[in-house]
């Protein structure tokens, strides 16, 4: 049976179990730094980021939050053959919130992202709480 460049489920939740952990920096280490990530919608956030500005971006919210929100992985479609994969995620916070992110791999490292979050709640949260208001 040949064997295949793209990670397996178990080792993409294992890459994406650090963000349960609140050990972003052991996840981001699975990201590629030319990373080609779309925060997809029609919210303040949305837009096309590399891995730091991204990283700057996820830092707006972040901050507003009494901890970092920890997401565990609800289910993963793709990946082991295919250089896709989709990984959809829950919030651990006082909003359930979900998320997903379809992610291509390259080498054992995240190279595009197009990830959904909640367009109305994030802008509301950043309204509300950004400025101190």
């Amino acid at each position: 049976m040949p064997t295949s460049s793209y990670p397996t489920k178990a080792k993409i939740r294992e890459i994406f179990s650090h963000l349960a952990a609140s050990d972003s920096q052991a996840f981001y280490a699975h990201v590629d730094d030319d990373v080609d990530l779309t925060l997809m919608g029609s919210h303040v956030l949305a837009g096309h980021y590399d891995k730091a500005s991204f990283m700057r971006a996820l830092g707006r919210i972040n901050s507003i939050f009494d901890g970092p929100v920890k997401l565990h992985v609800q289910s993963i479609i793709g990946g082991e053959i295919e250089e896709w994969a989709i990984i959809e995620l829950v919030a651990e916070a006082k909003c359930k919130n979900g998320y997903s992110w379809s992610t291509r791999w390259e080498d054992g490292k995240i190279v595009e992202v197009r990830t959904y979050m909640d367009g109305l709640l994030s802008n509301r949260v950043l309204a509300e709480n950004e400025n101190g208001s």
